[in-house]
């Protein structure tokens, strides 16, 4: 497996593995902002993410894991953040703050709220249900499942509300004569595309990956999925890349049975 390159050569480099959702949810945004880097692949299979040498770099040992000219950053969300702090207040968002706004605390509040439910709740529960399952020897249980469909229901009501929110001041708007000209976006934290939305993208798309039918009953969940993809279809082709290959996974299992994981059991391969 070799690195890839992205634009120029870059000082950025993004340790990550094809089909790991978080390191899918840096890619967007590295992509989003126009910030050049280099993935490093990160044996996943054989467990390079706990070898002596990731270990030394990250003691987590897990992925993806940004390295930014010798600053080395775990945990996608914290990269996320800090990618828009540094690189979206210049370039060609210096115009467009609405990515991660500096001055606005109510937005702020809600896009926090939002990264704060991705990590405590709904990753989880994708996590749990979905992915860890299909890595290792986790059944999925019902209570799983129910856990994961409650989540699902939460994030489905905040879209619902949020999009009446947004409806009810386009109206007021359109009455009082200063509606401004098309449509308004729909997005986790509002009508701007934020950091908020890549992460719960693609924990959203390792359930299309595996169990597209569990997503049915959430309508707003699904319009808003529809909603990036057509106005995002460039960063779209990252989070699909990332979706085929949790797909390929999920129906062609690794085999980690030579593995020692020091947190997960494997499965006994055939040969076990």
């Amino acid at each position: 497996m070799g690195d890839e390159i992205s634009q120029k050569p870059p000082t950025i480099v993004l340790h990550t593995c094809t089909d790991s959702p978080p390191g899918r949810a840096v890619q967007i945004v590295l992509a989003y902002l126009n910030i050049p880097y280099r993935i490093q692949t990160v044996d996943f299979d054989n467990g390079e993410h706990f070898s002596e040498e990731f270990l030394k770099m990250y003691p987590q040992g897990e992925i993806p894991v940004l390295d930014d000219d010798g600053l080395i950053i775990g945990e996608s969300v914290a990269i996320i953040q800090y990618l828009a702090e540094k690189y979206g207040r210049t370039g060609k968002l210096s115009s467009n703050s609405t990515f991660y706004p500096a001055d606005d605390p109510v937005q702020r509040s809600v896009i926090h709220h939002r990264l704060s439910f991705h990590l405590s709740v709904f990753q989880r529960r994708v996590y749990d249900y979905m992915i860890l399952p299909m890595d290792y020897d986790y059944p999925r249980t019902e209570a799983n499942r129910i856990k994961l469909t409650h989540a699902l229901a939460i994030f489905d009501e905040f879209l619902r509300r949020q999009q009446e929110q947004q409806n009810l001041r386009e109206n007021q708007e359109a009455n009082s004569g200063n509606s401004a000209a098309g449509g308004q976006g729909f997005y986790v934290a509002g009508e701007n595309f934020t950091i908020a939305d890549p992460p719960l993208l693609m924990a959203t798309c390792a359930l299309v990956a595996m169990d597209m039918k569990i997503l049915e009953p959430f309508r707003n969940i699904g319009k808003w999925l529809q909603h990036f993809q057509e106005e995002h279809p460039d960063l779209w082709t990252i989070a699909k890349e990332g979706l085929d290959g949790l797909s390929y996974y999920n129906k062609n299992p690794r085999d980690m049975s030579h593995l020692k994981h020091p947190i997960h059991p494997v499965r006994k391969g055939d040969g076990v």
